[in-house]
């Protein structure tokens, strides 16, 4: 290499070397700063009242529910699992079979729509009616 170029590739790395060392001057004064608020900080205080306060709240909505029932179901009559099973096997009436093509499948007739349908569509009725108005 001839010397101007050695010259040149030596200042061009001092430059470089003070803009590094002027970047991380610069990100060591910005944590110092950091620092400098988060020490200053005061420590949030707990008011002790208002923590007793919540607290007896909480206690009184948790006891009701940690509090035995006082309503004990009585037991059903059991019925012996063989007496079950034989009337089951030999009884003379036949569930009716669900059609598996059919189970699942929704009747879809407009002449016999629930009252929970009717107002859907009344509602609907009357918001396009609102939106065309506009």
């Amino acid at each position: 290499m001839k010397p101007w170029m050695l010259r040149f590739v030596e200042e061009s790395e001092a430059r470089m070397e003070k803009m590094m060392e002027r970047k991380i001057q610069a990100v060591h004064k910005r944590l110092n700063a950091f620092e400098f608020i988060v020490l200053e900080r005061s420590t949030p205080t707990i008011d002790v009242t208002t923590f007793q306060i919540e607290l007896a709240t909480l206690c009184a909505d948790v006891d009701p529910l940690l509090a035995p029932d006082k309503f004990v179901p009585e037991p059903a009559p059991e019925v012996e699992e063989d007496e079950v099973v034989i009337s089951t096997l030999f009884s003379d009436t036949m569930p009716p079979r669900d059609s598996s093509r059919a189970s699942g499948k929704r009747h879809r007739s407009f002449v016999h729509t629930s009252d929970a349908e009717e107002s859907r569509r009344a509602k609907k009725r009357e918001r396009q009616e609102l939106e065309t108005a506009q």
